[in-house]
């Protein structure tokens, strides 16, 4: 009888823990992303220091 009163605590702390792992990974695969993005981004941007733009003339 007491195991089956453990249980439901037990569950919730399992789904608890679940949540918040899935909550870490979550940021950290968005950090990871957002930093990825950055530095493709920073590429760019020095390849475009390097190039003339000039207007069409007319």
């Amino acid at each position: 009888m007491q195991a089956m009163t453990l249980f439901p605590i037990l569950l919730m702390i399992i789904i608890y823990l679940v949540v918040l792992g899935f909550v870490i990974w979550f940021a950290v695969s968005l950090i990871k992303a957002q930093k990825e993005r950055n530095t493709i981004l920073k590429e760019i941007s020095h390849k475009l220091d390097g190039i003339e733009i000039r207007k069409k003339e007319e």
